[in-house]
Order: structure tokens, then sequence, then C-alpha cells
């Protein structure tokens, strides 16, 4: 039983002209040297990925996840775990600081007298 592939030879062919057409309309080659490069870029990135030869595409499978370092991964943990400390430490001193100076006295009500 042949293998079922996924890839229309006339699709990726139709798809491929559509592509060159957009690069021709978008960045024309007689604009410049510059418009020339992004053309050739254009075409080089994303047209030549419509084929059916079997080739790696660069977005074939859409979204692919970026191998994260693992520094990133520690500084976002330091950073998660810091933050609550930091937030903390400031609720605690600015905390104090209200205790401190609002020890107030209650005044004593007329015609009463202190026991104590």
């Amino acid at each position: 039983m042949p293998r079922k592939t996924k890839c229309n030879p006339a699709a990726a062919a139709r798809n491929k002209h559509l592509c060159e057409s957009l690069a021709d309309s978008c960045f024309p080659v007689s604009e410049g040297p510059s418009a020339s490069r992004l053309h050739e870029f254009f075409l080089r990135q994303f047209c030549d990925t419509h084929t059916c030869s079997g080739g790696q595409k660069p977005f074939s499978n859409g979204y692919k996840k970026k191998k994260t370092s693992i520094f990133y991964i520690s500084i976002s943990i330091l950073t998660l775990l810091l933050l609550p400390l930091f937030y903390i430490f400031v609720y605690l001193y600015r905390r104090g600081i209200k205790k401190g100076s609002q020890e107030l006295r209650r005044i004593p009500k007329i015609g009463q007298k202190k026991s104590f």
C-alpha cells in the first residue's frame, strides 16, 4: 500500500506562483537594490517553501516552541521568588512606620475620674 502524503503538488505549485506574484507586486525588482534584496529574501524565505520535495520547511508545522535556555528559566524563577519577598518587605516596613507614628493617647472625658 503506497504511503499517503499530505502534500498536493498542484496546490503547492499554485501557492508558489501566488507567493511569487505577491513578491513581485510588493517588492518590485525595478525599484532599486533594496527592493531587489527584499524580493530575493521573500522568495527564498517564503516562496521556496511551497514544494513537495520533502525537505525541511521553516514553517511547516506552524508555531514551534523555541528551546529555552537554563539561564532564562533560572532568572524567571528567581524573579518570581524575589518579587513577592520584596513586596512583603515593603509592606512590613511601611506598616512599622505607620505604627510608630500613630501612638495616640485617648482623651479622657471631662468629669470622669481616672481609675488606676
